[in-house]
């Protein structure tokens, strides 16, 4: 058990290398992973290729220890991987699985975006989430209700693959005081809106179209926008764009606005997806925060199950912290080297001694169980 406590403590997704050492450059290196599934093991087997690889480079340049490679991989993380194919995959008798695979390493941010396919592997390792746009449009050169930069975002998030909800969902919605608050900037609202309709994340923000000014028959329309980008079932600001700009002169002051609006929304996207590549990489390949509800809990049964959580005797538990018992329900938070189906399956296959649970439900990064007497 401590063999394979420490062959998968490791566990999570990949995806960082060193900038500086990869300078542009594919590297190519394999991993191989352990876990209770096919998709746990692959997942430590992308991240034991991230450290190959640069454990390879460094001993080529310079002389460091082992646990200094460890230390180093993820603080000072660029990186991702591109693609992989697995080479080799085996269950053994106890059912975990040994899976290895050869990955090619890129640089991050602009290669990401640049890639569909690379693009894509992360959206997959993070499970294909689901995004909403909601943004609050004021017109004032043609003083009217329009929405050309909530438009164009679902335009461009689609157009690079990512899983977009359908805006007549979300304005079916209209009406309700969820929708009226998010519109207005309600974070807490808006993290409702998004849970309502089965969304991991949802983008709230502003759009201003104005005139500034006319230059003979030309008038200049310009354009402001913001953005928050929030995490359904947490509610967590994950990043913030105070400002997005965008100009354009014309002959017709519609068309000036119209275009100076879509300017704007682009260069907000790009900075979106800029910034939704960079927590999610570095959560990836790091830890995640997997939050734990446990109903029908007591004092004693809150006190048990955080003990047997800091233990770690479900792999890949770095940390655990009791947060609440109310009314009988126990809330936790975990961080975990891992996806959030890895950590529920952890919990349903073990148990501390004392103390009868089951898993119960599972939506992006919070488990819910509940103890069985």
């Amino acid at each position: 058990m401590e063999m394979l406590k420490t062959l998968y403590k490791t566990v999570g997704v990949v995806f960082l290398l060193v900038l500086t050492v990869l300078e542009g450059q594919s590297l190519t290196a394999t991993g191989t992973g352990y876990g209770l599934t096919k998709d746990a093991a692959t997942e430590q087997a992308k991240r034991d290729a991230v450290e190959q690889g640069l454990g390879a480079y460094m001993t080529s340049t310079t002389t460091v220890t082992a646990t200094s490679i460890e230390d180093n991989i993820y603080s000072k993380a660029q990186g991702f991987v591109k693609s992989f194919k697995v080479t080799k995959e085996s269950q053994g008798p106890d059912g975990n699985w040994e899976i290895t695979i050869e990955a090619e390493v890129t640089d991050m941010i602009d290669q990401v975006m640049a890639d569909e396919a690379a693009l894509q592997t992360l959206l997959n390792a993070m499970n294909r989430p689901r995004i909403i746009f909601m943004v609050r449009e004021e017109n004032l050169i043609d003083n009217t209700s329009t929405d050309f930069a909530e438009t164009k975002l679902l335009a461009m998030f689609y157009e690079k693959g990512f899983d977009v909800v359908d805006r007549q969902l979300v304005q079916a919605l209209k009406g309700e005081a969820d929708y009226t608050q998010a519109l207005a900037g309600n974070v807490a609202a808006a993290a409702k809106i998004a849970s309502m309709l089965g969304a991991e994340v949802i983008v709230i923000g502003t759009a201003k179209i104005s005139s500034g000014g006319k230059f003979g028959p030309m008038t200049s329309g310009q354009a402001d926008l913001n953005a928050k980008i929030i995490r359904a079932d947490t509610g967590e600001i994950l990043a913030v764009v105070p400002q997005a700009r965008g100009k354009h002169p014309h002959i017709s002051p519609s068309t000036a606005g119209v275009t100076a609006v879509n300017k704007a929304a682009d260069a907000l996207g790009k900075n979106i997806i800029s910034q939704l590549v960079i927590k999610w990489s570095t959560q990836q390949s790091n830890f995640v925060k997997v939050y734990i509800v446990l109903k029908g809990a007591d004092f004693m049964s809150y006190m048990t199950f955080e003990s047997f959580l800091k233990a770690q005797t479900v792999s890949g538990i770095r940390n655990a912290y009791a947060k609440s018992l109310n009314d009988g329900v126990a809330e936790y938070e975990v961080e975990f080297e891992g996806k959030s189906q890895a950590l529920a399956m952890g919990l349903a296959q073990t148990s501390p001694d004392g103390l009868n649970f089951r898993v119960t439900g599972l939506t992006g990064n919070r488990i819910t169980a509940e103890v069985v007497q």
